[in-house]
């Protein structure tokens, strides 16, 4: 029974090693325990960027830790990204239109 306790402990240490070993040479960087997952005591939330540990967004998704979380939140980014690209188009039209009506205007100017 003690012997059990011990490998299980051991191994439990070795497995976290490895595991935060292999994802930190990977790119990630573990979430702060109260961030996502902070219910879930055996699970770890691993990122590339650190502010989505904190993101409202990431944190309405993420509640058990499944593995189709990974693929919500994914599609989520995607589409905020997609909405981002959206809105720096419709900046730029709107500056070229500015644009375009100043120089009409101070054309109009020169003519009148």
């Amino acid at each position: 029974m003690v012997v059990a306790f011990i490998l299980t402990f051991v191994g439990h240490f070795a497995i976290n090693s490895y595991y935060r070993h292999h994802m930190s040479s990977l790119g990630y960087q573990r979430c702060p325990d109260t961030a996502l997952l902070f219910a879930r005591v055996t699970y770890s939330a691993w990122v590339k960027d650190p502010v989505l540990c904190h993101d409202s967004d990431v944190r309405r998704i993420v509640r058990r830790g499944h593995w189709d979380e990974s693929f919500q939140v994914e599609r989520m980014l995607e589409q905020r990204i997609q909405r981002e690209e959206v809105r720096v188009q419709r900046q730029q039209r709107e500056a070229e239109r500015q644009e375009a009506r100043r120089q009409r205007e101070a054309l109009e100017r020169e003519q009148g």
